[in-house]
């Protein structure tokens, strides 16, 4: 169900601030998405670039990119209405878990926005599902959890929310 954590990412024992930052982002931006247009279908062409979209957030996720990673946030993104760059940088530094692997599951669902008042940039939302694993630093522990993040497509291209 939308809006609500799965199990997994119930799981996870040690959430640092850029990780709970993006958990919660992805929460509510999916708790406005209407649940009827859950079932829009997707083209081959338009599914590979909202995984390129995906890997492109988790790459730079994994390799400390600030910039990298703060470029994918969607133009019309809360978390970019609400964080600055220098916000973002500030939590990102120090966050104590890593992002170690991840493993793009599929794309969950995609749907035209059929609210252009509330969300007027965005042409369509989807949710890409990840494995990833988490390492918490000054524990040293590991974390698996599965998650949904939200993108949107603005101005023809994925972002994520």
């Amino acid at each position: 169900m939308i809006g609500r954590p799965s199990h997994a990412e119930r799981r996870v024992k040690h959430p640092g601030a850029t990780i709970v930052s993006v958990v919660i982002c992805t929460l509510a931006v999916a708790s406005f998405l209407p649940a009827s247009a859950l079932s829009d279908t997707i083209s081959g062409a338009e599914e590979a670039a909202l995984v390129l979209a995906a890997r492109e957030f988790l790459d730079a996720e994994m390799r400390q990119d600030y910039p990298a990673v703060y470029r994918c946030f969607a133009p019309s993104s809360p978390y970019v209405h609400e964080h600055t760059y220098d916000d973002y940088l500030q939590d990102a530094r120090v966050s104590e878990d890593r992002i170690m692997a991840y493993t793009i599951v599929g794309v969950t669902y995609v749907h035209d926005n059929e609210d252009m008042k509330k969300w007027p940039a965005v042409e369509r939302f989807a949710q890409v599902e990840v494995e990833m694993t988490f390492l918490h630093i000054p524990t040293d522990r590991r974390s698996e959890i599965n998650i949904g993040f939200i993108f949107f497509k603005e101005g023809g291209k994925w972002y994520k929310s």
